[in-house]
């Protein structure tokens, strides 16, 4: 999350934010939500805004936006989250704010939708180490694939046997499936 602030703050201007953005914690995350659920008259007992902000965070782990969530949903209660995450990811940008969640997405996105930026990073980042890898969620895979591209000079450091923060967005595929994204890998096993 730190390596996304730094870069966010040097570049996430191209995405519409302000280099000194605010970053917004759970709380205030999930307070947004319960406005936003207010403002498009939804029941908050159907609706409580810790479960639909927990829904919101679920996508962006995945690289989902509201688009990629609405297209997902399959019933009309997620349906109607996919409003709530167009107008919470509204909100935070007209505040200037992201939330945890948005500062991996909006370095992923801003890798998709700026390749010179993402160029930029490619060759001023040489080596990549990555502690606790299983515990890694998609969008975070996403940012280290790009990131590695150009040199793939990255060490990962993990056991699949310890993935604890799949309530988080941890996929534990990611660490699963490394040695088939990256064949010429060495397993050193400790």
């Amino acid at each position: 999350h730190s390596a996304c602030v730094r870069i966010l703050r040097r570049d996430g201007s191209r995405l519409g934010f302000p280099s000194s953005f605010t970053i917004y914690d759970q709380s205030d995350a999930e307070r947004l939500t319960g406005y936003c659920v207010r403002d498009l008259g939804l029941d908050p007992k159907k609706f409580p805004s810790r479960s639909v902000y927990g829904a919101i965070s679920a996508a962006k782990n995945e690289g989902l936006d509201p688009a990629g969530f609405a297209a997902r949903a399959g019933s009309i209660f997620d349906r109607k989250i996919a409003e709530v995450f167009v107008d919470y990811q509204a909100r935070l940008l007209k505040a200037g704010a992201m939330d945890f969640d948005d500062l991996l997405f909006n370095t992923d996105k801003l890798f998709k939708e700026h390749l010179e930026a993402l160029n930029k990073y490619q060759h001023r980042i040489q080596f990549v180490l990555v502690d606790e890898f299983q515990d890694t969620n998609l969008c975070q895979y996403f940012i280290i694939r790009k990131l590695c591209a150009v040199n793939e000079n990255i060490c990962v450091v993990g056991d699949d046997a310890q993935s604890i923060y799949a309530f988080r967005g941890a996929d534990i595929t990611n660490i699963l499936n490394f040695e088939r994204d990256y064949p010429e890998l060495k397993i050193f096993k400790l």
